[in-house]
């Protein structure tokens, strides 16, 4: 009888736990395919795959992915009067895309929750729609927070950057669980935490697409800073998070440009 109600046990652990990571693996799956990789070097600014402190720091890997949207739901989210007569205003329409992604159903849930912990406010904080944008702030220069804090932008959309491309933004792992997971690497653990990150937001000059009209590419990029430990040798021995973990991020990243482009290309349609 007991041998009867342990199986039991286990298999309401394993069942539920093996459909749930094969429904993962599908939806991973699924996302990578229709995001594939671009090559970094080509679609992103160097001040993106540049670490924060360069002198004690790595940026370990950058993951680019981009995807298409009408030309004329994109001018939809643009401010007003901002878009020149052409239509081509390139500043405009990185600032719209900007705005589509962290102001997107998804970022905003994150920024909601950090509001609720942080302020005790149920409140998504900046996204980038006030007057201001995405520029320092004008009395301390301060960079512009965003999501109550948990992203920071770097470079606003149109900076006069010869690099610039598109909006910029930061964000910075917490010391103690970073730190944690240093410490027990030295003790032989195979995996590190990275110290934090960057994501750039940008956007095509508009082209004709074959049956779609004036379209253009919108693009996601990420990049993960990792601090250097002299001990673990050189790059390719340098300690990052696990394989499985890494391809989640990956995922989560093609996630918020799937469902940024959808709500874009939803506000046409309304």
């Amino acid at each position: 009888m007991a041998k009867h109600s342990l199986r039991r046990v286990i298999a309401y652990i394993v069942v539920p736990t093996g459909a749930a990571s094969y429904g993962i693996h599908r939806g991973l799956s699924h996302l990578e395919e229709k995001y594939p990789e671009l090559p970094a070097k080509a679609t992103t600014s160097t001040a993106l795959r540049t670490p924060s402190s360069p002198a004690t720091q790595r940026c370990a890997y950058t993951d680019v992915y981009a995807t298409r949207v009408p030309l004329p739901a994109l001018e939809l989210r643009t401010r007003p009067s901002s878009l020149s007569t052409t239509t081509s205003d390139k500043t405009a329409l990185e600032d719209a895309w900007a705005r589509s992604v962290i102001g997107s159903k998804l970022l905003r849930a994150e920024g909601f929750l950090i509001g609720l912990f942080k302020h005790g406010r149920y409140t998504p904080g900046n996204t980038g729609d006030t007057e201001a944008g995405f520029a320092p702030d004008a009395e301390t220069g301060a960079p512009r927070e965003l999501l109550n804090g948990m992203l920071v932008a770097q470079r606003e959309p149109g900076s006069p950057d010869a690099d610039s491309n598109g909006l910029l933004i930061s964000w910075q792992m917490a010391d103690e669980p970073r730190a944690f997971f240093e410490k027990i690497a030295r003790w032989g653990y195979p995996w590190r935490l990275m110290s934090g990150g960057r994501h750039e937001m940008s956007v095509s000059e508009p082209f004709e697409m074959c049956g779609q009209g004036r379209v253009v590419e919108v693009r996601f990029a990420t990049a993960h800073d990792y601090e250097v430990v002299p001990e673990e040798g050189g790059p390719e021995t340098q300690k990052i998070i696990p394989g499985w973990t890494a391809r989640l991020h990956r995922g989560y990243a093609r996630l918020v440009l799937d469902l940024a482009a959808r709500e874009v290309e939803q506000a046409d349609w309304d």
